[in-house]
């Protein structure tokens, strides 16, 4: 983008709820539940004041950088290729929106809540992404797993809340049974994934700089339930520092198709809707396409990132049925019909990704 288009994108606070709000089952919060989660929201709250939570954040983010200088046969030994590295380890494994492998971040992944979901190993053939087991760098980075899990933990407690005020909301334009509500098909998982992110420093990076909206994450939309995650941690040399560039962080494309910048504070924990529970909802609960713009200029340069998000999802097991009007993947997905999570993702897979074998 020009200097000129990116004074003309919005910058558009999240709509924010209290921790002693969030979790009085008592107080209705469907309003906000539908200004940030609704037809004509962002696909984006925060919760703010949560106890306990800076410190957690602080403890993991200052890991990331920690884990991603570790010496590359270190690293080697994180990886897992069976589950598309989608546990432990992961650097240049994906593809930008170019298709060229993404450099430009590594990501280390697992289950905050199960160390081992399952050990039937049909399923962890058949859905190795979520089935497999976690990989932990016990002997050089020993905390990781500590602070990994208590903030992925928190984040979990905290989701379990928002999605039981989504249920309150959606109930009141749909019918729905508790059982099938977006807390209990939460509750009820095996298969959370974690993510801690570290985007590497510009001049670390063998990529041009990129000055595309895209350039530190593509456009996507969040494929399971409800993803929670961490406002971003920037520093230079170690030290802790401000965004060096006021266009960086995460956008959004709304409903209308208009692209907005969401801003949430560091004190906050933001939430975004999955597809799954915008197909289930009937659209009461909207996901939307977002990605994250990396910092340009002098300012930037050996500046990196780290963050942190939740990916809550149904377990692979979890019978989805789907409503009669499905405005989403509609080639995938019979009106009225179900099917299990497992099975509806691999179907995605096949015709999205083709990484179905």
């Amino acid at each position: 983008m020009t200097g000129s288009s990116k004074t003309a994108v919005p910058v558009i606070g999240t709509v924010t709820i209290s921790y002693t709000e969030l979790k009085d089952k008592s107080v209705d919060l469907s309003k906000e539940i539908e200004r940030g989660f609704g037809p004509n929201g962002l696909g984006i709250l925060s919760i703010s004041d949560v106890p306990g939570y800076s410190a957690l954040r602080q403890s993991l983010l200052d890991l990331s950088p920690r884990l991603a200088s570790l010496p590359e046969s270190v690293k080697k030994q994180l990886e897992d290729p069976e589950s598309r590295y989608n546990f432990g380890w992961s650097h240049g494994k994906e593809k930008l929106e170019s298709g060229k492998p993404d450099i430009f971040k590594g990501s280390f992944y697992a289950n905050p809540i199960l160390d081992i979901p399952t050990t039937d190993v049909n399923l962890i053939q058949r859905y190795p992404s979520y089935c497999g087991s976690n990989i932990w760098p016990h002997s050089v980075l020993p905390e990781l797993e500590v602070a990994f899990k208590a903030l992925g933990k928190l984040i979990f407690d905290i989701g379990l809340m928002v999605a039981y005020h989504c249920d309150q909301y959606v109930s009141k334009g749909m019918k729905m049974s508790k059982d099938k509500g977006l807390e209990h098909i939460i509750l009820r998982s095996r298969c959370h994934k974690g993510r801690l992110l570290y985007y590497f420093p510009a001049q670390e990076s063998s990529h041009a700089l990129d000055n595309s909206m895209s350039s530190w994450c593509g456009w996507h939309t969040d494929h399971g339930s409800l993803t929670g995650l961490t406002c971003g941690m920037f520093k230079r040399d170690g030290e802790e520092i401000p965004c060096p560039d006021s266009a960086a962080g995460l956008y959004i494309r709304t409903r209308t198709g208009q692209i907005v910048k969401a801003v949430f504070g560091p004190e906050e924990i933001a939430y975004q809707i999955g597809e799954t529970t915008e197909i289930l909802s009937s659209g009461y609960l909207c996901a939307t396409p977002h990605c994250v713009r990396a910092p340009v200029g002098e300012g930037a340069a050996g500046v990196d990132r780290s963050t942190f998000a939740l990916f809550m999802q149904p377990d692979w097991d979890e019978k989805l049925d789907f409503p009669e009007d499905v405005h989403i993947h509609k080639e995938l997905i019979e009106s009225n019909g179900s099917l299990t999570f497992g099975e509806y993702s691999e179907k995605l897979l096949d015709k999205y990704y083709h990484r179905k074998t």
